[in-house]
């Protein structure tokens, strides 16, 4: 994947010069609790495991690109694909701004946008989901913005800071994607 110009951002490969920056957000609880599916804080080893896989390629159908600033090249976060089916056409994205400083700036969003058209205008995908736990609102309005429709919910799915949290079923079909796109 070629870079992917955003008017602020723009999405590029992995590269092993990452590893230190993912490592000090991914270890961020005020990074982690928002992101409900993966297993944190994680270690430099498994952080360096994680930057590796990417550069390397090693699972296809699970592809995370780096989301840099454009206007110095800061690395901020990931957006990728996860169980990439192109036969049934159909994707879950995730995506994590780990930079505390760039939140809530539309980052997300024109990020969200932007691998949205790689989703739907290149890769031919008719479905792209996402789960978002439910006290995650920045995240949820994001995604709403962008054209995700809430699907239903696992209730008490995600276990957090003494409560349990529902995880929502968010999704976004092609034609809904190109009926924005034209506005």
């Amino acid at each position: 994947m070629p870079h992917i110009l955003g008017d602020k951002v723009y999405l590029r490969e992995y590269l092993l010069s990452d590893v230190e920056t993912l490592y000090q957000w991914r270890t961020l609880d005020e990074i982690v609790w928002w992101t409900g599916s993966y297993v944190w804080p994680e270690s430099l080893e498994q952080a360096r495991a994680f930057v590796e896989a990417q550069v390397n390629n090693v699972d296809p159908a699970n592809r995370k690109f780096a989301i840099c600033r454009r206007e110095d090249d800061k690395y901020l976060g990931h957006i990728g694909y996860e169980y990439l089916d192109l036969r049934r056409q159909n994707t879950e994205v995730g995506i994590v701004i780990g930079d505390v400083t760039s939140l809530s700036k539309g980052l997300g969003e024109e990020s969200l946008r932007l691998f949205l058209k790689v989703c739907f205008e290149e890769l031919n995908l008719h479905r792209v989901g996402l789960r978002v736990i439910r006290p995650n609102k920045r995240g949820y309005r994001c995604y709403s913005k962008c054209g995700f429709k809430e699907e239903g919910a696992l209730r008490d799915w995600h276990y957090s800071r003494g409560q349990w949290h529902d995880l929502i079923l968010m999704g976004i079909l092609r034609d809904e994607y190109m009926a924005d796109a034209k506005a």
